[in-house]
């Protein structure tokens, strides 16, 4: 089981919110319209708070191109 950054195991829910994350992170290296592309960006930004917040990962978002 995965755990996040303080050591502890993940909850289901911490999972879930983590593999939204990932997949908002996969769709910003994707081909979209303008429009969607800017709304996935804004969305990883929030998304982002979230992960970081939780210690469940750590990492900048201007390294992400964000």
């Amino acid at each position: 089981m995965a755990s996040d950054l303080l050591g502890n195991e993940l909850t289901a829910s911490e999972q879930r919110l983590l593999a939204v994350y990932e997949e908002l992170k996969a769709l910003c290296d994707e081909d979209l319209a303008p429009l969607a592309h800017a709304n996935v960006r804004a969305s990883l930004a929030l998304m982002h708070n979230v992960v970081n917040g939780l210690a469940l990962k750590y990492e900048h978002l201007s390294d992400l191109g964000v």
